[in-house]
């Protein structure tokens, strides 16, 4: 299982370290609650960040957020997905998996229009992985972004079996019979249905009584790659998949196999040492880096 109680510490001692660099501000925009981080510089890089299962932008994406401000000189959107901390909708649902990829497109053009000079890049860990995955390969966007990348992602029930540790308890417990008759239906019955229950230990929930605790067919099938084979070859912009080399969770090693047999030749895996499936949202500012310089070098192979 993993170790919510030492994350939850360490996030409030980096908590005391970290010293507000710039502006601030929260805002919402058709119901969807971000959280925007701007340095005191000009924004040449613009980062907006999705929150893994059942959590939301406050579990620990603010130390993020002020490490890329400070580090590399770009600005950051924390995102509620909706069903989520301060965001519209139904805790842990969603009128339909759609929705949640159009509210995708609802916050790049927000960005866009704010920072129009900035190269937009899309940072997903854990199931915010898994949704972004489904956002550009499952939906049409109407809007374009830089580059995507993808922290601990979540692939969900249809990746092999080895990439996932064996745990004496899942965080996740899943009712498979609603997302049958809700597949048999075309999405028509049960998507509504509350067939996920997150395992959150009750020390947490105690703690952070705004978590998700279960997540409905349309959320699940939102966050969820259907076919993370075939999805992964599919991704259509520069990304960067990041695994942390003590995750409780998946096999790093067999997830990097994985990826690298799968991705098309736009994708580029990567290793962050010594960290977990949760404190590596602490733990990635450098591969952040190594992913900005690379992005800086394909843009300019591409002017030549």
């Amino acid at each position: 299982m993993m170790n919510f109680l030492y994350f939850n510490e360490r996030n409030k001692q980096l908590e005391k370290l970290f010293q507000i660099n710039g502006k601030v501000t929260e805002q919402k925009i058709e119901g969807l609650y971000f959280k925007l981080y701007q340095p005191q510089t000009s924004v040449n890089n613009l980062f907006i960040i999705y929150h893994g299962g059942g959590v939301n932008s406050d579990a620990g994406y603010n130390i993020l957020a002020h490490q890329i401000v400070c580090n590399h000189t770009a600005a950051v959107c924390l995102v509620d997905i909706r069903g989520h901390g301060q965001s519209i909708g139904d805790r842990g649902d969603a009128p339909y998996p759609e929705k949640i990829w159009q509210d995708v497109d609802v916050l790049i053009k927000k960005m866009r229009t704010d920072f129009p000079k900035s190269h937009i890049h899309l940072l997903g860990h854990s199931s915010g992985g898994g949704m972004l995955i489904n956002y550009f390969t499952r939906y049409i966007s109407k809007e374009k972004v830089n580059s995507l990348i993808l922290l601990a992602p979540e692939f969900g029930p249809f990746a092999p079996k080895k990439i996932r540790k064996s745990l004496s308890i899942d965080f996740a417990s899943v009712k498979q019979w609603p997302f049958i008759l809700n597949a048999l239906s075309k999405g028509l019955f049960f998507g509504h249905h509350l067939a996920i229950k997150l395992n959150f230990p009750d020390d947490i929930v105690k703690l952070k009584p705004d978590f998700v605790k279960q997540y409905s067919v349309n959320m699940a099938n939102a966050l969820t790659p259907r076919n993370p084979k075939q999805q992964l070859g599919m991704l259509p912009i520069t990304t960067t998949l990041l695994f942390a080399e003590k995750d409780e969770l998946f096999n790093t090693e067999a997830m990097m196999a994985f990826c690298e047999e799968f991705a098309n030749q736009n994708t580029f895996c990567q290793m962050i040492n010594d960290t977990t499936h949760l404190n590596c949202i602490f733990d990635a500012s450098d591969a952040i880096n190594q992913h900005l310089i690379r992005m800086s070098y394909i843009q300019k192979l591409a002017k030549i």
